[in-house]
Formats: structure tokens, C-alpha cells, sequence
């Protein structure tokens, strides 16, 4: 119960919070509302046993599917209909929840007698509590805020596709992560995460892009390494010795972020091993991507048979290329979660300062955190980007003529003179940099001992420590945001949910030790404000959404409502 009591609270806050939303929604919204007006017809339709398409439906049937197998129990009035995501988004708290604790790595603990790896076996609070790893308490608070993110919230209390096909795609990327635990795959591994995958974007088709090409990628990097060998710089060998130890011992070029950040030649040097070492063992490679190769042939021939990635109004959704879809993710991202950029931020900032002030407020040139932006990154990031905005920029019609979308007063901005687009850029990489660094490892590295250490040996110690975030899942993260989303010309802040999750999911714990008593606390303070700013947000756009409607002059008495 000592452990478990943190979860309990923060699921129950999370209950409260997201029936108090859909009790608003229900009795003020009581007719259908912009999208849910092709859903809810739709879900009615499967229900009564009628699959004739709405050729206005972009997206695939999971959710009328769900509707349909719910039936029975739940009906499928409007009211039950839009429940079902309520309890979407409490399963995407426990998902988030679990898949937190499966991937963040293992600190020390401290005792009376010193600081030793921690033994799971033994539940002693009063002698041991968690220093440089996350607490229960935090983890809980992590996965009541990834389930609180404001687009993704707000339409647990619509029907809406976004809650159940985050969801699907939570339990594949579970799926995947016990998948890759294991020493060994089986057949029925493959089947559930073809089964899974398949569920996944039968949702929303670039699901596709994070139950397939992401786990693929991740799986043939840890593969890679596994068969060969790591290194995490080129001192000593050389650029050129380090692509020949590639190929002839398998070397892959991998790191640790919090030891440099993320630069350009880190980036091209991991990818060019990985090609390298690829062609010494196609086969096994190859047998480890079959259930993602599966979904990717699935998928392609969906397409072929659809004539489109979407289903229904293609004439407004064709996929085109949209390079600036990966400058507004940066801003998107900086604006939901800005307690936890703080942290390189504010470290970033302290080291510019006098060394006995920065000591003071605890920046040190020796902070994982105290990484500068790489000169050349910054200069292709913004050359690139201005590229992109003057010869890319893709104004959607939907975009200009709907007021009650956000992005509507985000582009008429953006739009108000000519330069404040390219002005934008140089803040697209400010955001860029500040949201990969928070990715970097924030504590000391628990394989090094402290002064006060009474550690086990240390190959016993790396055995029992998960890795912090390496460069490898953030170019592959990378990779798979960008496919994901440039070929959308229409700017939607819900097609940036699954990207924001799985990088929220990856920010390390930053713990800040109190004590009361004889006891000691070392709760991440960033996660507390990020909570109190994430239902501040939530609760300004319930207020608008409720209670600041408008009309149009050309539909008198019909009420308008702003959101996502």
C-alpha cells in the first residue's frame, strides 16, 4: 500500500476532474457539436447494423467499431457515446502510468549507511527512500499530467477519435517495450503486435508511423547493439576508423544525451553506423521487424485499395509535403510544457552569471543540464527553417475560415506582416533546443559513485541501471514526428498529441530532496507546476468553450463554441 497509495489519489483526482468535464459538456452541449456532428450519425449507424460510409469520415471505423461492441451494454445515445472517451482517457492515465515506470531509469537510494542500488524485494520506507530516481508520487503526478494534456483532455468530454486513438497506441507502444524486454520473440509476440497495430490505425492512419516505423526503428538499434558494439566517441579512432569499426565489428555511434546534446554530426555519424552494421546481419534484422514490416505491407495496401490515405473528402485532405509542420511543433510543445523547460533553461541562463551567484542558485558549469546550443545545428535549423516558411508555407482554406479553432488567431498573427514569420524561426529553435535538452538526463549518473557510497560492484550496478535517454531514440523520434505529420497541409494541434506523449513519457525525473523529520522526499518540482499550469490551461479553455459562445451572421441563433 506504501507504494501504491500515490496511484490511487492521483487516479481519483483524475476521475473527478474528467467527469466534472464531461457533466459540463452533457448539460450545456446537448446536440452534436462541429466534428461530432459525421461521428455521432456514423456510431449510430454501426450500432443499428448499418456500415454504409459517410463520405465526409477522413478517418477509419475504430471508433464507430467501439461504438458498435459497446452497444449493448452502453447504448449509443449521445451521451453514451461520448462517455466511452471518458473512460479512454482513464485508461490512457494507467497506460501512461505503467509505460513510465517501465522506461525511466533506476536510481540509487539512500540509507544511513550510504547510497546503494536499490533492492525491489524489500519494502523498508523508513530506511530507504529515493534520491535520484523518481518517486511514486511523481510518476503518478507524470501520468495524471500526460492524461491532462490540454488537446487531448478536452475531447474526453466530446466524441471525438483522439482519446481512443491515443489509447491504442499507449497499449502498442506497451506492447512493444515488453517485447523488446525479452531475450527471445516468439510467434505470439509477432501476432500481438500486428493485432495491436492493426487496432492502432484503425483509428487514424498515421498511427502507422508509432506502431510501426518508431518501434521498428528502436528495435533494430538495440538489435545492432547487441550483436556488436557501442561507442560514444570517436576519440581515439577517428571518423573514418569509427565507419571501418563498423563494419567490421558491428560498432554503433550511441551516447547518452546529457553528454552533449544532440548535434548534427552525432545524428549523421548514428545513422551512417546503423546502415553500416545493417548489411553485416540482414537476416536477424530482418526477423526482428517482421511484426512492423507486416503492418507497414498491411497499411500499403489499404492505401492501393482506397486510392488515398484518407477515406473521405480527399479533395481537402490529399497529402502534400509540409516542411513547417515541424518548426510549430517546437512552440506547441514549449507552450504545454513549460515548468519542464525551465530546467535547461534556467541552467543555461545561471552559468552566464558571475560563478558565486550561479553557485548560489545551483548552476554549475558541471550541470548535465549546462550544454550549449551547437553552432551549426543552430545555423542549419534556422537556415532550413527559412527555407521551409517562404517556399513550403501551406495555408490550409479550413484554417482561415473557421474562428473557432485556436490555430485561426495563431495564423492571423503570424500573418499580420509579412516578416513575423521569419522572425518566428529563430523562436522555433529556441523551443527546438530547450525541448531536446530536457530530454538529457538532469541527476547525476547513478553508475558513477557518490562520495558516500557503499555501492555494489559495478558491473552489478550497470546491470540493474536502465540507460538515461541516448541519441538513438531521439533521431528516431525525430524521424517518425516528422513522417508523421509534414505531409498533413492542414495545421492541427491534435496531430501533435502522440509526439508530445511519447516525449513527455522520456523526460527524465529532476528530484529536489526535502526533509521532514527523519524522513526525506525528493519530489520533482517541475511535475508539480506543471500540473497547476496544465489545469490552469484546461480550465480556461472549459471556460471559453461553456460559457463564451458567439454566433455567425450567416446562422443566426446557432450557437459557436471555441476549441481545438
Amino acid at each position: 500500500m506504501y507504494e501504491n497509495w500515490q496511484d490511487h489519489v492521483a487516479a481519483a483526482v483524475f476521475a473527478a476532474t474528467t467527469t466534472s468535464w464531461f457533466s459540463l459538456v452533457d448539460k450545456d452541449v446537448k446536440v452534436p457539436y462541429l466534428d461530432e456532428f459525421f461521428h455521432i450519425p456514423q456510431a449510430q449507424k454501426y450500432c443499428a447494423g448499418d456500415y454504409t460510409w459517410d463520405p465526409k469520415i477522413t478517418t477509419p471505423p475504430g471508433l464507430y467499431l467501439v461504438a458498435k461492441l459497446l452497444s449493448p451494454v452502453l447504448g449509443c445515445s449521445l451521451r453514451s457515446l461520448r462517455v466511452q472517451n471518458v473512460f479512454a482517457l482513464s485508461f490512457i492515465f494507467f497506460k501512461a502510468l505503467q509505460i513510465r515506470r517501465l522506461i525511466q531509469p533506476r536510481g540509487h537510494t539512500q540509507r544511513k549507511a550510504g547510497l546503494s542500488i536499490p533492492d525491489p524485494s524489500k519494502d523498508t520506507p523508513d530506511e530507504q527512500v529515493w534520491t535520484d530516481n523518481q518517486t511514486p508520487f511523481s510518476t503518478a503526478l507524470i501520468a495524471f499530467n500526460i492524461a491532462s494534456f490540454p488537446p487531448l483532455f478536452f475531447f474526453g468530454g466530446l466524441y471525438y477519435t483522439d482519446v481512443m486513438s491515443t489509447a491504442a497506441v499507449l497499449i502498442s507502444y506497451d506492447v512493444f517495450i515488453k517485447r523488446a524486454a525479452k531475450p527471445q520473440w516468439s510467434i505470439t509476440d509477432d501476432l500481438l503486435t500486428v493485432v495491436i497495430g492493426v487496432i492502432a490505425f484503425s483509428f487514424r492512419q498515421t498511427n502507422i508511423f508509432w506502431v510501426a516505423v518508431f518501434p521498428a526503428g528502436l528495435t533494430v538499434i538495440r538489435v545492432l547493439k547487441e550483436n556488436g558494439h557501442t561507442a560514444a566517441s570517436v576519440t581515439g579512432q577517428g571518423y573514418l576508423g569509427l565507419l571501418q569499426s563498423s563494419w567490421s565489428k558491428g560498432l554503433i555511434y550511441d551516447r547518452s544525451l546529457k553528454e552533449g546534446g544532440l548535434s548534427v554530426l552525432d545524428a549523421t555519424m548514428l545513422l551512417l553506423t546503423i546502415a553500416i552494421s545493417a548489411l553485416r546481419s540482414p537476416l536477424k534484422l530482418l526477423r526482428s521487424v517482421i511484426p512492423y514490416i507486416i503492418l507497414l505491407v498491411l497499411f500499403a495496401g489499404f492505401v492501393a485499395w482506397n486510392g488515398s490515405v484518407v477515406l473521405g473528402d480527399k479533395s481537402a485532405h490529399t497529402a502534400t509535403i509540409h516542411l513547417p509542420q515541424m518548426l510549430y511543433i517546437w512552440p506547441y510543445i514549449a507552450l504545454f510544457s513549460a515548468p519542464i523547460l525551465i530546467g535547461p533553461l534556467f541552467s543555461f541562463v545561471a552559468v552566464l552569471l558571475p560563478a558565486q551567484l550561479g553557485a548560489k542558485l545551483g548552476a554549475t558549469r558541471k550541470s548535465p543540464y549546462t550544454v550549449y546550443p551547437h553552432p551549426l545545428q543552430a545555423i542549419l535549423f534556422i537556415a532550413a527553417g527559412l527555407l521551409a516558411v517562404h517556399f513550403n508555407t501551406i495555408i490550409h482554406p479550413y484554417t482561415l475560415a473557421d474562428n473557432r479553432h485556436y490555430v485561426f488567431y495563431v495564423f492571423r498573427i503570424l500573418l499580420r506582416h509579412p516578416a513575423l514569420k521569419y522572425l518566428a524561426v529563430p523562436v522555433y529553435y529556441v523551443c527546438f533546443w530547450l525541448s531536446i535538452q530536457s530530454l538529457a538526463h538532469p541527476t547525476a549518473d547513478p553508475e558513477v559513485p557518490k562520495q558516500t557510497c557503499v555501492a555494489k560492484p559495478r558491473s552489478e550496478a550497470l546491470r540493474s541501471t536502465k540507460l538515461p535517454v541516448q541519441i538513438s531514440f531521439v533521431v528516431i523520434w525525430l524521424l517518425t514526428t516528422t513522417l508523421s505529420v509534414v505531409t498533413a497541409p492542414l495545421v492541427e494541434p491534435r496531430y501533435f498529441i502522440i509526439p508530445w506523449i511519447v516525449w513527455r513519457l522520456h523526460v527524465p525525473h529532476a528530484p529536489t530532496t526535502f526533509s521532514l523529520g527523519s524522513k526525506t522526499f525528493s519530489p520533482d518540482l517541475r511535475v508539480i507546476f506543471e500540473t497547476v499550469w496544465l489545469i490552469a490551461i484546461n480550465q480556461v479553455l472549459e471556460y471559453l468553450f461553456l460559457y463564451r459562445t458567439f454566433t455567425w451572421p450567416s446562422e443566426p441563433g446557432k450557437v459557436q463554441r471555441f476549441l481545438w
